[in-house]
């Protein structure tokens, strides 16, 4: 008992960037009504940070058009299309949050509503026949696109750290918003993940340094040196 666990090591999370994420999207057929549904999940998840379960648990209800925002407060226990179950609570306490909506996250989901309906009444989000989804779905469907889009693919939890990746690295965001969006219990679980995102920052920071203080010197020496001798009399002068 006095033995300490075994350090599993630094985790480092899979996941797309931007340029991924667009070359992925770039091989679905929207028209088609299953692979208009494989983009809405990829969106949704991508673009929002959420865990897999909690974007199977996804309602309608839970999308608020007119303020743009996306509740949390459920997740999905999912053993087979006849075995599931919608839980009234998240991972953690935390977990259950409101997820500000960006304006094409908004549309994407308003024109999925539409197509869905013509189907009948459907209260899940990621749904083409009223059933949840299942994990091992969504992980088929990452394989897919990956494959055809000559990407290397990640697991379903790899969209929401590319979600992170995508805030940090395209819009320097914040730990605090990062790890609210993120439904984490403190930043510091936020940067226990994601800290080395971080990291590409520091040479953009070094690069906006640059020039950006004027550098002027005086043309003469301003006062008397009493220093060392040594260095007073031996030190060359510029020709």
């Amino acid at each position: 008992m006095k033995v300490k666990a075994i350090s599993k090591g630094k985790f480092i999370p899979e996941y797309w960037t931007k340029n991924d994420f667009e070359r992925v999207i770039s091989q679905i057929y929207i028209e088609d009504y299953y692979e208009h549904l494989c983009f809405v999940m990829l969106w949704v998840y991508f673009m929002t940070g959420l865990r897999v379960n909690e974007g199977t648990a996804l309602h309608w209800r839970d999308i608020d058009f007119k303020n743009k925002r996306m509740r949390v407060y459920h997740n999905l226990f999912f053993k087979n299309r006849n075995d599931w179950k919608r839980n009234n609570y998240t991972k953690t306490v935390d977990g259950r949050r409101v997820i500000s909506l960006d304006d094409d996250t908004v549309k994407i989901l308003k024109d999925w509503k539409k197509r869905q309906a013509k189907v009948g009444k459907i209260d899940f989000v990621l749904s083409y026949d009223g059933s949840p989804m299942g994990k091992s779905t969504i992980a088929r469907i990452i394989n897919r696109y990956a494959k055809l889009a000559g990407v290397h693919p990640i697991p379903a939890k790899g969209l929401r750290h590319s979600h992170a990746s995508y805030l940090i690295n395209e819009f320097n965001v914040s730990v605090l918003i990062l790890s609210k969006r993120m439904g984490h219990s403190s930043p510091e679980i936020t940067l226990k993940h994601y800290s080395h995102m971080w990291s590409g920052l520091d040479e953009t920071i070094a690069d906006e340094m640059t020039g950006n203080i004027k550098i002027q010197t005086a043309e003469e020496k301003k006062f008397a040196f009493n220093g060392n001798q040594a260095i007073k009399y031996n030190v060359p002068k510029d020709e």
